[in-house]
């Protein structure tokens, strides 16, 4: 009986693939952990090279190594779940698509563990399991697809050590070395088979590519900044370059971007704005009014005096002092408002420069860090600097983070607002600064309501305001009932739809889907048309599901906002936002979902497949065997024996007789017996008058026996 052998592998794949695995790991760091790239690539690399070599080790039983892999490949997913669960925020998948701008070290280790774990058996497959250099380049499409979602790209350096590692390991792919008797032909179908295994890896990978969540932004591009590049008097002396002359409609199909924007620190979160449009021009949006542009300094002092807290204490004070008799039953029944002075520090993050000020409503101060510049401020609540203030500029924010309070607007409605602060400052009830704030403030939304309410108002639109805010008194309930009316109606948010035309009129009788700026222009035309002033503003969300362990809020396109300012007579502009009562549909979401776990699943059975592909082919044969009459089955065993014992020495099996194939496995494998009942049978078949006595069953055993001898011998 001879010896029994296997392939043996040599090379230096080992060390060779250690370069590529470090490629690799420099360039996911690179994408994933910025501030820590280098040490992170070290850790990477050490980890990934330590799988590389346990599944190396395990070279020669490549089931069980497949096996092995699955079983720790669900460990490790399990681990990064636990880690990145869902009551964290940002998330896991959150930190590996974006180009984080935060670290978090357990997110870091769950990701190097994760990844390590795919490139380190890949690596391993295509260098020492099945030798392709072709294939070895699929790892490298991690931190491909990774960069081009979050980076845009990956460093000139970073490519030229990718392609490196890729050729030293290419070089360093271990080699099967037989017995000298067998030879090996790369034929036609080695190549096919190679050509077909490359096809199929760039299609899935071109696949994934498009179900990942795209940046149309990436961190070297000026998002804040992309707008109005000419110089205009838009702030009269102020020649600001980066604020917007018009909003951009709604088309369809919005896809924004994962990048971080920047980071807001606050422990009483509101809306941030960036800037309002005055003037309704349909399908083409929002524009803005440039009376209202002008911007003015020194506006700390007025708006810091501008206290809805500090206004009802001021008034209770006069009516325990016996001033205001008139109105002393309804301000005693005034809840006391609680004073809160909160601060908001915002870092710009994504490389702009810009003179905007991101702010949330009731700014009363902004200290730009490293910038002397005075800042302005217009009267629709647009905060700026006269020049722009730098790269990833910084600032703090000092606002009043008070509720409204619905008692006191119904007060101001019944009693006539303008009216008892006369009254009131006549009695020296309350002082002047408080005085001259509040009445400055009304007679500028009196003004702008004048200025802006136009022809736009159809009388559709001027129809339903009136039927959802029939009944109600008060502009206060008037435009909570129009914000909560979009619920009510069933409207449904709808980020992926595309509509007809981008009108108000089409959104509120027609579709009754859309996105932000849809429940926004709405909602700004409805409480102009109930009759009161609005305006429409666009800036960004800070929700909980934004905000990272550190406690900051990590703000993306994705947080871009549209919502309606609302003036209301003693409560100011308060924030009016139909979208948060919509439904939303995820519908995309959960078909994007769907779609990445059939692909998923897909690739394991593909590479199962290319695994298991002999026991697949045997495991086939014996099914279609079992349900073949006698002379096909006769027929079948035969070729699938004459296949089976002809690559042994690389001949084709379309030229080889019967005698020859029995000669050849007599002569390699000692199965001279068992291949003579086969071969015998089949020229009785092929050369006789009937079918052959023998037994099929018993052929297909000594074809098992002949194929178990073939493995033995590694053959």
């Amino acid at each position: 009986m001879k010896k029994k052998t296997k392939p043996i592998f040599n090379g230096a794949e080992a060390l060779a693939s250690l370069v590529f695995l470090c490629a690799q790991s420099a360039a996911l760091m690179y994408v994933l952990c910025r501030s820590y790239a280098f040490l992170c690539t070290v850790i990477m690399t050490a980890v990934s090279f330590g799988i590389y070599m346990v599944f190396y080790k395990l070279r020669r039983r490549k089931g069980f190594s497949f096996l092995a892999f699955v079983v720790l490949f669900i460990i490790v997913n399990t681990v990064c779940n636990i880690v990145g669960n869902p009551y964290r925020s940002p998330s896991f998948l959150e930190f590996i698509f974006t180009s984080s701008d935060f670290f978090d070290p357990s997110y870091a280790a769950a990701a190097i563990l994760l990844f390590s774990m795919m490139i380190g058996f890949s690596v391993c497959y295509f260098t020492a399991y099945l030798p392709r250099p072709g294939l070895l380049l699929m790892p490298a499409y991690i931190p491909f697809i990774l960069a081009a979602r979050t980076l845009g790209s990956l460093p000139l350096g970073l490519l030229i050590f990718l392609a490196v590692g890729f050729f030293v390991a290419a070089m360093g792919i271990a080699r099967p070395e037989t017995p000298q008797e067998i030879v090996y032909y790369d034929d036609k179908h080695s190549r096919r088979e190679r050509l077909s295994a490359a096809g199929i890896i760039a299609l899935a990978a071109a696949v994934v590519l498009i179900i990942l969540p795209r940046n149309e932004n990436t961190v070297f591009m000026n998002y804040l900044d992309t707008v109005l590049r000419e110089r205009t008097s838009y702030y009269g002396r102020q020649t600001l370059s980066n604020f917007m002359q018009s909003s951009i409609p709604n088309r369809g199909n919005n896809n924004p971007s994962s990048d971080t924007l920047f980071l807001a620190q606050t422990y009483f979160p509101r809306n941030v704005s960036r800037w309002s449009f005055d003037i309704y021009q349909g399908a083409d949006g929002w524009t803005y009014d440039e009376g209202y542009s002008r911007g003015y300094s020194d506006w700390e002092r007025s708006r810091k005096a501008y206290s809805v807290s500090e206004l009802v204490k001021q008034l209770k004070a006069a009516v325990n002092d016996g001033k205001l008799a008139r109105y002393k039953d309804e301000i005693n029944r005034l809840e006391d408002i609680e004073s809160v002075t909160a601060q908001m520090t915002i870092r710009i993050t994504d490389g702009s420069s810009t003179g905007v000020v991101l702010h949330p409503n009731n700014t009363v101060g902004a200290r730009i860090t490293g910038v002397s510049d005075k800042t302005y401020r217009n009267d629709k609540d647009e905060i700026f600097t006269a020049k722009e203030m730098g790269r990833n500029a910084s600032y703090v924010l000092e606002y009043y983070a008070e509720d409204p309070d619905p008692s006191l607007a119904e007060l101001f409605e019944r009693v006539g607002f303008q009216e008892m602060l006369n009254e009131a400052f006549r009695e020296d009830a309350i002082d002047f600064s408080l005085y001259d704030a509040f009445s400055e403030e009304s007679q500028l939304a009196r003004d702008y309501f004048k200025d802006t309410n136009d022809s736009t108002i159809t009388s559709e639109i001027k129809a339903l305001a009136d039927e959802i805010t029939a009944g109600i008194t008060n502009d206060y309930e008037k435009a909570h009932a129009i914000e909560q009316w979009f619920g009510e109606a069933g409207y449904v948010y709808d980020m992926d739809f595309v509509p007809e035309t981008p009108t108000a009129e089409y959104f509120l009788f027609d579709s009754k889907r859309g996105i932000c700026t849809d429940f926004a222009t709405a909602s700004t035309l409805l409480l102009r048309a109930a009759g009161i002033p609005a305006r429409y503003t666009e800036g960004f969300v800070l929700d909980e599901e934004s905000r990272d362990v550190n406690g900051r809020y990590v703000v993306t396109a994705a947080q871009a906002h549209a919502y309606s300012t609302a003036y209301i007579e003693g409560c100011g502009w308060i924030e009016i936002d139909g979208t948060k009562y919509a439904r939303v549909d995820n519908t995309e979401e959960l078909l994007r979902n769907s779609l990445i776990i059939i692909i998923s699943i897909g690739a394991v059975l593909l590479i199962a497949g290319i695994i298991f592909r002999r026991q697949l082919s045997e495991l086939a044969f014996a099914v279609v065997f079992r349900f073949s009459e006698k002379n096909a089955a006769i027929r079948r065993v035969y070729l699938r024996t004459r296949n089976l014992v002809c690559k042994i020495p690389g001949i084709d099996p379309k030229s080889a007789t019967a005698e020859e194939v029995r000669d050849i496995a007599a002569r390699t494998l000692g199965m001279d017996a068992e291949a003579g009942e086969i071969t015998d049978a089949a020229n009785e078949l092929f050369y006789g008058s009937g079918t052959p006595d023998a037994d099929e069953k018993r052929l297909y055993e000594n074809y098992k026996a002949i194929y178990k001898m073939k493995r033995s011998r590694g053959k």
